[in-house]
């Protein structure tokens, strides 16, 4: 019997092993060019585009996957009029086989290299969230994220960005120039470097920037174990400039991001609007952050920020992971100006306040951005050491400490704790914008339900008006003359109050236009310039004395007001002042949604004179022009018993809450209580 190999049977097998093991090496050394064109039609069946992969076609299989393709065009779906999604040219690919293995639902592919000598990339998606980079997948299978690169070199590319979701219309131009390796024999001719151009408009703002980086591409990710690639660049954005010097690797993936930012422009919102997150509209700034990404997580490190006037820095987290992303962190100030945040309110900023168009209101009407509060939650602890309230204050707040909460669309300033002139405040303020989800910034009319929620609820005590209130320039100049001591301010003594208010609206002045509340306010042991007294009293005889001899304060025993706010008209249930010449009443209404004023001042002097005039004093007219008159009918003594005795009702209110003073002079419930019984139909005066 012949050997088992020499059987015909055998020999046939070993034969065909054999020159199929030559045709397969032929089949690699030449490339696989016969698999171009099944390659080309099961893609385009497995991801329902049309794909075309042009010659050169090189493909190895050997110790990992290599493919070289002259050209390979990828369609856009037809809803998009755009000539292909991704038109490439001159590409070489390379992958392994244990990262192919390895590969579990939901991951990413990870690719070993790939080089390309031009690209070019329609990146459009419809505001139905169609987008020409969405494939078929099966829905049992979780969408894989955008591929890692180890090494991605990209000679030319251009890509067009159209998102309307983002509101992005941008164009990029991209490019890596390799230069040579260095050798022992031969120095590297140049080091690589590649640079990204962008421009076109975000938001409806114009934006352009550039990013050049010493190495491959920060869109791809390096090998494992190494450096980020090293990256400098610049964005300009609607007047705002930001430059960057790090690194940054994997842009379009895990987005790895770590370095120096440094920002200057005319609002903090423009530059919320850049990086998609919500800040208010401030005065002009510059800021400078240490930065760092890793995955949906961003740190900032905020060493320095000039907010206007402002000086503060701050340590954040902002979390992209949640469904909501989150803002956590704190900020704090060396010294912060309340007047850097008006443009929040609607005030105008540096730009507008150049505009010579006449104004037609004092309050803001602008409409706020609270939309915009829906698209991130916060937890933001706030510690100012000093905040200048304006120049018509001596005295800071400091310190001010609060807790800011942003939740589904419900902002408040919470925990607020605050020191000024001896005295104190607290309370919260808070805004429900979550209604507006979903909405834009600038929209018109909204449904009653869907209109922003305004709540306050502060309280002030002890706060000392001597220290508080600044001295005006035309008072210690007319003292400095006439070789006086300092003047003190028109009005002394200790502040106390309360307010709880609510109000609706998109603007500040629909919120004001629309309050319902309470404002109760009281002033003890101090004083009040004389000449106010007696101009109030319209007492011409003393109101010249004192103009000749100089104003002196005149002890102020009591001043209260209660006032009620019932859709945006404010109304002194009770207005007293009451000194020891001349006690002044206040009747009438603040209109703040038309801006008018329509009160009358009613005093009674205790003192005779022969040049007093009793009539009631008018101040109306519009906030931007207010008129003062004097009632031409002087009937005071009426008009006083009548307004006191419509108080009688809100005194025996508000006693319980006043401040009883120190007891050195009479205290503001001794005033009222009096007052009371003089209103009282049957009750003389005690004076």
């Amino acid at each position: 019997m012949p050997p088992l190999f020499s059987r015909p049977l055998f020999r046939t097998f070993w034969i065909t092993l054999l020159l199929l093991l030559i045709a397969l090496g032929a089949c690699e050394l030449a490339g696989w060019p016969f698999l171009r064109a099944p390659a080309q039609q099961f893609l385009s069946e497995k991801l329902e585009r049309k794909i075309v992969i042009t010659a050169p076609f090189e493909l190895h299989l050997l110790g990992g996957i290599y493919l070289r393709a002259g050209g390979l065009n990828i369609s856009a779906p037809d809803a998009f009029k755009v000539p292909h999604f991704v038109d490439v040219k001159e590409a070489e690919l390379r992958l392994r086989y244990r990262d192919l293995l390895a590969l579990q639902p939901g991951d990413a592919y990870r690719i070993k290299s790939l080089r390309v000598q031009e690209i070019d990339a329609r990146v459009l998606r419809n505001r139905d969230g169609v987008s020409t980079w969405q494939f078929k997948q099966d829905d049992q299978e979780p969408p894989r994220p955008f591929p890692i690169f180890e090494n991605l070199v990209i000679h030319n590319g251009t890509a067009v960005v159209r998102d309307a979701l983002s509101e992005a219309d941008l164009d990029l131009r991209f490019n890596t120039q390799e230069g040579t390796e260095q050798t022992a024999s031969k120095p590297a001719s140049a080091a690589m470097q590649s640079n990204v151009d962008i421009e076109g408009k975000l938001h409806k703002e114009a934006l352009r920037g550039h990013l050049a980086t010493s190495g491959f591409l920060p869109i791809a990710s390096l090998k494992e174990n190494n450096d980020t690639v090293r990256s400098k660049g610049w964005v300009e954005y609607g007047g705002l400039r930001a430059d960057f010097d790090g690194q940054v690797a994997d842009a379009l993936g895990e987005q790895s991001i770590k370095g120096t930012l440094t920002v200057k422009g005319p609002s903090l919102s423009l530059f919320g609007n850049l990086v998609s997150t919500v800040l208010p509209t401030t005065a002009p700034f510059t800021l400078t952050t240490r930065l760092q990404k890793e995955g949906g997580l961003w740190l900032a490190d905020v060493t320095s920020a000039h907010i206007g006037s402002s000086d503060l820095t701050g340590k954040f987290k902002y979390d992209l992971r949640p469904t909501t992303p989150l803002l956590t962190g704190d900020i704090r100030g060396k010294r912060f100006v309340l007047a850097d945040l008006g443009p929040a309110f609607g005030t105008a900023t540096e730009a507008e306040a150049g505009d010579n168009t006449p104004r037609t209101r004092a309050i803001p009407d602008k409409p706020l951005n609270l939309p915009a509060l829906n698209k991130m939650d916060a937890r933001i602890s706030i510690l100012m050491d000093y905040v200048d309230l304006g120049s018509a204050f001596q005295r800071p707040i400091a310190p001010l400490k609060a807790t800011l909460q942003l939740e589904k669309g419900k902002l408040g300033l919470a925990d607020i704790d605050a020191s000024t002139a001896d005295g104190s405040l607290s309370g919260m303020i808070s805004v429900d914008a979550s209604k507006l989800n979903g909405l834009e910034a600038d929209v018109k009319k909204l449904p009653p339900e869907a209109i922003p929620v305004w709540r306050a609820e502060l309280a002030w005590k002890n706060i000392d008006l001597y220290k508080w209130l600044k001295i005006s320039q035309t008072q210690r100049e007319n003292a400095k003359k006439e070789n006086k001591p300092e003047p003190q301010p028109y009005l002394t003594g200790r502040l106390n109050g309360k307010a709880k208010l609510d109000g609706k609206g998109q603007t500040t002045a629909e919120l004001l236009g629309s309050l319902d509340g309470n404002v109760f306010m009281t002033v003890r042991d101090g004083s009040v310039s004389h000449l106010i007294v007696e101009a109030l009293g319209l007492d011409i005889a003393q109101a010249l004395g004192v103009m000749i001899q100089g104003d002196s304060p005149v002890p102020l025993q009591c001043a209260v007001i209660d006032m009620q706010a019932t859709h945006g008209i404010l109304s002194p249930r009770v207005g007293l002042m009451d000194t020891p010449v001349t006690r002044v009443l206040t009747d009438g209404h603040i209109d703040m949604g038309k801006e008018q004023l329509d009160l009358r001042l009613v005093a009674k002097p205790k003192n005779v004179s022969p040049l007093t005039v009793r009539s009631p004093i008018h101040v109306q007219g519009s906030f931007l022009q207010p008129e003062v008159s004097i009632e031409k009918t002087p009937i005071a003594l009426r008009v006083i018993g009548g307004i006191a005795l419509g108080l009688i009702n809100p005194l025996a209110a508000i006693l319980p809450f006043v401040d009883p003073g120190n007891g050195k002079q009479a205290s503001c419930a001794e005033v009222l209580q009096q007052l009371k019984q003089e209103a009282t139909p049957g009750k003389t005066s005690s004076r």
